[in-house]
């Protein structure tokens, strides 16, 4: 399923620093997971289930090459990715 096109208006909000949650029959529930920590994910349900983070951003004020690499880090495996250092996310 490609979710970037079919959230690429919700992943331009996204990195346009906008705040904003969505639940509607159509798109599902989109939010914003993290608020307040050292990044944000955009976090999908759609419609015809799963749970899915198909956009990780950092703080625009977080600069810090150290933070970047403390706190990035997902891992591809097949079918899925796990976060690293994500704060459960």
């Amino acid at each position: 399923m490609d979710f970037t096109e079919r959230y690429k208006a919700e992943i331009d909000r996204f990195f346009r620093e906008e705040d904003f949650s969505i639940n509607d029959r159509v798109k599902g529930y989109v939010w914003i997971a993290g608020r307040g920590r050292m990044f944000q994910a955009l976090t999908i349900e759609p419609p015809e289930g799963g749970q899915y983070e198909i956009a990780v951003r950092f703080p625009l004020e977080t600069d810090s090459p150290q933070a970047y690499d403390k706190y990035s880090g997902y891992i591809a495996f097949e079918g899925y990715i796990w976060g690293r250092n994500t704060d459960g996310h």
